[in-house]
C-alpha cells in the first residue's frame, strides 16, 4: 500500500475515554475504514482543538494503539504533556475527532520469525501494543521490556494479552544479552539515547532489528521537511518514509 493511498482524513465519533493512570488516557474511536486499513507502527495526525477554534494550529501524532476491524474501532494512548493532549483527554463519548491517517510505514515482521521481542519507553511504547497483539495473532511467541521511570509509571499489565510475557525495567536499561539470544525479531520503541546503552554492540546485525524515529512532526506529509534525518542511505523522511526503519540503516549518532 502506497503513502497516497493509504492517508485517509476522517471526522469520527469518540466511543470511550477512559484514564488508566494519572495523566494517562485510552481514547477509544469508531473509524471503521481506519480500524480496516492500518498497520502496527503506523501513525495519525490527530487535530487537538474544537470545530472552529485554531489553537493549537497543527495536528499532533498519535500511533495507533489497538485496532479492532470487526467493530471498526481504535484505540489512541494520550499523555497528557501539553494543551493539545489535554484537549484530547477531556473529550468525552458522542464527541467528534478530525483524524488524518494512517500515515508512514509500520513494522515489518519476517516470515520465518518465531521470537519477538518488543522494547519500549513512553511516549512511543504504544506503537508496540499494536504490533504485539498482531504478532500474536500470527502465533508468535512475545516478550515486551518496558523501561519505565517506576513501576506506577509502568504499562499497566492487565492491558496485555496474558500470552505476552511482560517485565518492566525501572531506571537504567539493564543487560539484554539473554533477551537478544532468545529473539530472532527486535522492535524498539525507544529514543536514540536509550538505544545507545544497549551493552551488545553487535546485536543491531545479528536480529532482524528494527526501531522507532519520532521526532517533532509539523504536517506529516513530508512537505515541511522538519522531520528529516540522516541514514546510511542518505536524508529520509520520517513521517513518509518511517518511522520505523531497519536498525542496520540508521546512522548512529
Amino acid at each position: 500500500m502506497g503513502y497516497d493511498e493509504a492517508m485517509r482524513l476522517a471526522l469520527v465519533s469518540i466511543t470511550a475515554n477512559t484514564e488508566i493512570r494519572a495523566g494517562v488516557h485510552l481514547l477509544e474511536v469508531h473509524a471503521p475504514l481506519l480500524a480496516q486499513t492500518v498497520q502496527p507502527g503506523q501513525y495519525c495526525m490527530l487535530r487537538c482543538c474544537d470545530s472552529f477554534a485554531s489553537d493549537p494550529l497543527l495536528r499532533r501524532p498519535f500511533f495507533v494503539h489497538e485496532a479492532e476491524p470487526r467493530r471498526g474501532l481504535c484505540r489512541f494512548l494520550v499523555y497528557t504533556r501539553g494543551r493539545a493532549s489535554a484537549w484530547l483527554a477531556r473529550q468525552q463519548p458522542g464527541m467528534s475527532l478530525d483524524i488524518l491517517g494512517p500515515l508512514g510505514h509500520g513494522w515489518t515482521l519476517p516470515p520465518e520469525g518465531r521470537n519477538l521481542l518488543l522494547i519500549g519507553e513512553e511516549p512511543v511504547l504504544a506503537s508496540l501494543i499494536f504490533l504485539a497483539h498482531h504478532a500474536l495473532e500470527h502465533e508468535l511467541t512475545v516478550t515486551l521490556l518496558h523501561f519505565a521511570s517506576s513501576m506506577e509509571a509502568s504499562y499497566p499489565a492487565a492491558l496485555l494479552p496474558p500470552e505476552i510475557e511482560y517485565q518492566v525495567m525501572v531506571g537504567q536499561p539493564g543487560p539484554l544479552q539473554e533477551y537478544l539470544r532468545w529473539a530472532d525479531t527486535v522492535c524498539c520503541a525507544v529514543s536514540r539515547e536509550t538505544l545507545q546503552t544497549f551493552s551488545d554492540p553487535g546485536w543491531r546485525e545479528k536480529h532482524f532489528a528494527q526501531a522507532v524515529l519520532w521526532p517533532v512532526f509539523a504536517c506529516g506529509s513530508g512537505i515541511c521537511l522538519s522531520c528529516q534525518t540522516e541514514t546510511r542511505h542518505g536524508p529520509r523522511l520520517v513521517c513518509r518514509e518511517g518511522p520505523i526503519f531497519a536498525l542496520s540503516e540508521l546512522a548512529e549518532s
